[in-house]
Parts: structure tokens; C-alpha cells; sequence
């Protein structure tokens, strides 16, 4: 944690460009509740009551609200994407500075191509989770609160039903987090392994030729490759049974809400367009559960953060 801290302070440097992105973010996500709720008012107001003169108006609000929401989340691409080139661009220039002030003796051990993939991919790890993890998780966070307050105002007895996969998706995403760093850290010294010999064959390219060791270099080269190739396999082995698993049950969520309340329509305790808004796919995907999920999207990021960001964080110590 102290780690992520000391990185977060190179956010600060561009405060109204954190709090644009943000603001896009926020704004952006308020507007999922348009669509839900006009699809309501079509279904009960409009063809339910047979009022056809409602029907242009709530399609003129609904097409104004997708336009918002998507002109804010250009603007909100744009805003992001300056705000990471520029803490990219700091954190490189000081990681740089600070490499040209070690002593020589501390290079006689470290290989080039293991500095060239810590400076390259582990600043850019770094900078993906702290930005754009603080973004998903405020937007995350806000679609918490905006789809259940909407969830429960219309039926609480549903939402509560729709909230039984959240528990299991939180532990996943627990799990898959606790356990992902050794995994992460087994990929990230094998690139920094492979790197580093290419690198140095490359470099005494004409020493190799000279004494006819290009087989020999070869074998080399292609041990450390398979060895990445097996810590990588590793790593989306475990993805691959993860993330499925996790929208599988959100997709169940998703039939157990449709079940029950399809009967409560039946029976009269519920409306139809109740219903239709609750399962609408636009606003059940950003609904708790699944906010849960789109989490757990982004969680290949954060593991090499602690695999990585070590190196790109102690900036300042001499024992790099």
C-alpha cells in the first residue's frame, strides 16, 4: 500500500485534469437511469394506456440522454488518456534521473534489458491501475448507489434477489486478487529475463558471429522465451476459468430476477414496466452485481502493480 501511495502523489500534479475525468465519469453514469426509466413510461404510459402522443417525447429524451452520456465519455477518453501520457511522461523522466545518478558499481549487476523493461512496462502497469482504476471505481462505485436506490424504489423485494450473486462475485474478485501476485511476479521476471538477454546478444551481435555461437545463443534465446511463454500461460489459465465464471453468475442473477419477476406481473403485485425496466440489459449490467464485475475486468492491471511498481516507486533510494 505504501507503494501505490507514493506513486499517487504524481496524480496530484494535474489536479483539474483528474477532476475533469472524473466529472465526465460521473456525469456519464447518471444518464444510465434515462433509458430504464422511459422504457417504463413507454410500456405503462404509452401502450398500456394507449397514449401514442407520448411516445415522441420519451424517445426524444432517451436519444438526448444516450447523447449526452456518450459525448461525455469521448471528452472523458481524451481527458484520460492527456492525464496518463503525462504522469507516464514524469514518472519515466525522474526513473531516468535517478538511474543516471547510481554509482557505476551498482550496474555491474543489473542487466540493460531488464532497466529497459521496468522503465517501459512497469511505469506504464503503474500508471494504468492508479488512473484508470480510480476512474472504474468511482464510476463503480456511483453505479452502486444510483442503480440500487432506482432498484429499490421499485421493488425492493426484487433487488434483494437481484443482489444474491454479489457476494459470490466479491469473493472471487477477493480470491483472484490474494492469490494473483505470485503468478504476476513469475511473468514479470521472465519478460525482464528475456529482455535482458536479447538485449545483450543483440548488443555483442558481432562477438557472437565471430565465434560462431549463433546456435548456441539460439537455445538460449528460446529458453527464456518458453519460459514466458509458460509463466503467461500461467496467468491466463487461471483468467480464463475467473472472468467466465464471474459473469456466469451474474448472468443467473440476471434469469432468478426475470423468474420471479415475471411471476409478481403474473400476480399482480408488480408492473410490467417495472419489470421490463429492472431486466433492461443497459441498466441490469450497471447494477451492483455486476459493477462488481466490471471490477474484476480490470483486475489483470492490478496485480503487476505489485509484481512491478516497486522499482518504478523508489525513485528516490539508492538501492533502486
Amino acid at each position: 500500500m505504501k507503494t501505490v501511495w507514493r506513486v499517487f502523489a504524481y496524480l496530484k500534479r494535474y489536479p483539474w485534469m483528474a477532476a475533469g475525468t472524473l466529472t465526465c465519469a460521473i456525469l456519464s453514469t447518471l444518464m444510465v437511469i434515462v433509458f430504464p426509466a422511459t422504457t417504463k413510461w413507454i410500456i405503462d404510459d404509452v401502450v398500456r394506456a394507449n397514449r401514442p402522443d407520448k411516445l415522441l417525447p420519451l424517445l426524444a429524451l432517451a436519444a438526448v440522454a444516450f447523447l449526452v452520456q456518450h459525448g461525455l465519455n469521448a471528452l472523458r477518453i481524451i481527458l484520460n488518456n492527456t492525464f496518463e501520457q503525462k504522469v507516464i511522461f514524469d514518472l519515466r523522466s525522474d526513473l531516468y534521473s535517478h538511474i543516471q545518478l547510481l554509482p557505476l558499481r551498482w550496474f555491474d549487476n543489473r542487466a540493460t534489458g531488464d532497466l529497459m523493461t521496468r522503465v517501459i512496462e512497469d511505469v506504464n502497469s503503474v500508471e494504468r491501475v492508479l488512473i484508470d482504476g480510480i476512474e472504474q471505481g468511482v464510476v463503480a462505485a456511483l453505479q452502486v448507489i444510483i442503480v440500487l436506490g432506482v432498484m429499490f424504489y421499485l421493488s425492493w423485494k426484487l433487488t434483494l434477489l437481484g443482489l444474491v450473486p454479489a457476494p459470490f462475485l466479491a469473493g472471487g474478485a477477493l480470491w483472484y486478487t490474494l492469490t494473483a501476485h505470485r503468478r504476476y511476479r513469475l511473468q514479470r521476471r521472465a519478460s525482464s529475463a528475456m529482455n535482458a538477454l536479447l538485449h545483450d546478444n543483440l548488443a555483442g551481435i558481432r562477438q557472437i558471429k565471430s565465434f560462431g555461437r549463433e546456435s548456441e545463443q539460439h537455445a538460449r534465446f528460446n529458453n527464456a522465451s518458453n519460459e514466458l511463454r509458460r509463466a503467461t500461460l500461467v496467468v491466463m489459465r487461471v483468467w480464463a476459468m475467473y472472468h467466465p465464471s464471474m459473469y456466469l453468475i451474474g448472468a443467473l442473477g440476471v434469469v432468478l430476477l426475470i423468474g420471479v419477476g415475471t411471476k409478481a406481473v403474473l400476480d399482480g403485485t408488480m408492473q410490467l414496466g417495472d419489470l421490463i425496466a429492472s431486466c433492461s440489459p443497459d441498466f441490469y449490467m450497471n447494477r451492483s452485481g455486476n459493477c462488481i464485475s466490471l471490477i474484476n475486468s480490470c483486475k489483470p492491471d492490478v496485480p503487476p502493480v505489485n509484481a512491478s511498481s516497486k522499482l518504478s516507486t523508489n525513485l528516490r533510494s539508492r538501492d533502486f
